[in-house]
């Protein structure tokens, strides 16, 4: 039996006269009430997923937020693990019925736990109520590059392999997914470029920073906090989501600037640090694309 991987959101909204909001689905299929959700596509990433998902049992475009619990429960096709995450509303499209999904309702959050027919759904409902708004801060390694000994050039001008450019388009889907907005990199051609299709997509420019490079910021641990208080100040004044791309030496310096514990990071990967609006680190998250 395999693992069945699926995403889904606590979607709310603030009403004039009603309060706050909370999305829910009805499926004609099951004649069940639940938050919306649904399975990953061919080797999509499952924020990638969550946010499609959402989209289309809903009409409602958002991005990822807090992290919410993983439920498991079997199916006749196997185990089932869904990640649900807190959603903010982007957009929003009026829906027309279909054999999926029948019925869009947006309920006060008393009224929607009433009508949700899972205990998990109640649970998520109550564990999105203890969630502050946040704002995401995505922090990248770079994709794979070309290995030092192949490379006589400047190594700030290596370049990624077939592999690094490969992960930086899955990149793509998965930084939308957290709304990214605004981008940062150091000046390092293998941090550049894996932002670059993201840029592209989304028309939006990679400010560069040189004391985030390796050869400047591996050595300088409080000139990259200082940078990175910057950037996070920078990120909670816009309140706009912000990735920053950087090496494997540099990343010890960003972790503590943010007063997140030590980790290691693999090319292509990326951490979300949600961020209170005191600068706090609320919640953690790692995602790597599938290359």
């Amino acid at each position: 039996m395999k693992l069945i991987l699926a995403g889904g959101a606590v979607v709310t909204r603030e009403h004039p006269t009603r309060g706050t909001e909370v999305v829910i689905v009805h499926r004609k299929r099951y004649d069940d009430w639940s938050l919306p959700k649904g399975k990953t596509r061919g080797g999509e990433s499952i924020p990638a997923a969550t946010v499609r998902e959402v989209w289309e049992e809903t009409g409602v475009k958002i991005r990822l937020g807090n992290p919410l619990d993983t439920i498991r429960y079997q199916t006749p096709k196997g185990d089932k693990r869904v990640d649900y995450w807190c959603g903010t509303v982007l957009d929003t499209v009026r829906r027309a019925p279909d054999s999926e999904v029948d019925v869009v309702a947006w309920l006060p959050l008393r009224a929607a736990m009433s009508r949700l027919t899972y205990a998990h759904d109640h649970f998520l409902l109550n564990q999105f109520r203890e969630q502050p708004p946040t704002t995401p801060l995505l922090i990248v390694r770079h994709g794979k590059a070309m290995d030092r000994r192949d490379w006589s050039k400047n190594d700030s001008l290596r370049p990624l392999v077939t592999r690094g450019r490969r992960q930086a388009k899955l990149l793509v889907p998965m930084l939308g997914a957290f709304g990214v907005s605004a981008l940062i990199s150091s000046t390092s051609t293998r941090c550049v470029t894996t932002l670059a299709p993201y840029a592209e997509e989304h028309g939006l420019p990679i400010d560069r920073y040189s004391k985030l490079s390796e050869e400047e910021g591996s050595g300088d641990g409080r000139g990259v906090r200082k940078v990175v208080a910057a950037i996070r100040d920078r990120a909670l004044g816009t309140g706009q989501p912000l990735a920053i791309c950087i090496h494997r030496p540099v990343l010890p310096h960003i972790l503590d600037a943010l007063g997140v514990v030590p980790m290691d990071l693999v090319t292509g990967e990326f951490v979300v640090a949600h961020l209170t609006a005191s600068g706090e680190v609320h919640g953690i998250e790692r995602h790597r694309p599938d290359a």
